[in-house]
């Protein structure tokens, strides 16, 4: 495997090394395995290599990789419904929403020794393709909980918390609070397809799978760094106000790994 790293360094990375990596850094193995065919391609005529059963079957994703760029391109189709919202609060709640989801979820990620540079593009699509997202408004003082269950027939709900405004809320600081949100809530689209409930409703293990309630072995917030997008943490043992939490959350290297493992791939190099 060592070998493969130093030719990944020496821009002779291939898409069947850069699968192993990723299958291997989810903990994804491919035990139960299906041949995916690639190309053609300048290297050549079309090939075989093996992917996860489940892998690359997520028609809500497509990740685009340039190995000699280093970049990852992943589009994410969304369909935003506007329910009863006026015209002027479903394009600015939509708007927040693929603003949130840009941000949190563009990283850099490291697969096979070499590091790339990953946008993600959350992009509207009235399908059945693209997770359903119901944006809401609350417009009492009392916070409205979003969510996203991630089960067929059931739409996620992003909701706009406007009624903090009666509270002293600044609305600059609701429009930042929603952005998390809604990339939070995108995120369980993605655990979801890669672990199941477990991982999704779980947070990453740290809550209870049905209640929500955060584990009493779950750390509280870390005094300092960076705060992962789709954990719950105990405020009992350590907090973090709002603007902590907007300034230092970002979506984990190993979720933006399972997103592209969730995603159609499209290679090029």
């Amino acid at each position: 495997m060592e070998a493969a790293v130093a030719k990944g360094k020496n821009n002779n990375l291939t898409l069947k090394i850069f699968e192993e990596y990723l299958h291997k850094d989810i903990d994804k193995p491919t035990v139960n395995f299906r041949m995916r065919t690639v190309g053609p391609s300048r290297q050549g005529p079309s090939r075989k290599i093996k992917v996860h059963n489940g892998a690359h079957r997520a028609t809500w994703a497509k990740s685009t990789i340039n190995s000699r760029l280093r970049t990852i391109n992943i589009n994410v189709f969304l369909n935003f419904k506007k329910n009863n919202l006026r015209d002027g609060d479903y394009k600015k709640l939509k708007g927040l929403a693929v603003d949130g989801i840009k941000k949190y979820w563009s990283n850099s990620i490291t697969v096979a020794g070499v590091r790339f540079n990953v946008i993600v593009n959350p992009l509207y699509k009235n399908s059945a393709d693209a997770i359903p997202v119901d944006l809401e408004i609350e417009e009492t003082p009392d916070y409205g909980r979003s969510s996203n269950p991630s089960i067929l027939g059931i739409d996620a709900s992003f909701k706009y918390q406007k009624g903090s405004r009666k509270a002293g809320i600044p609305e600059e600081m609701i429009n930042e609070e929603f952005k998390l949100v809604s990339a939070h809530e995108f995120g369980h689209s993605i655990l979801m397809y890669v672990g199941g409930i477990s991982l999704s409703w779980g947070h990453k293990g740290s809550s209870n799978t049905l209640l929500q309630s955060v584990k009493s072995s779950t750390p509280g917030y870390p005094k300092k760094g960076k705060i992962d997008l789709m954990r719950y943490y105990n405020e009992t043992k350590n907090n973090a106000d709002m603007k902590q939490r907007i300034t230092n959350s970002i979506a984990f290297e190993i979720d933006i790994k399972r997103l592209i493992w969730s995603s159609e791939i499209v290679w090029k190099k």
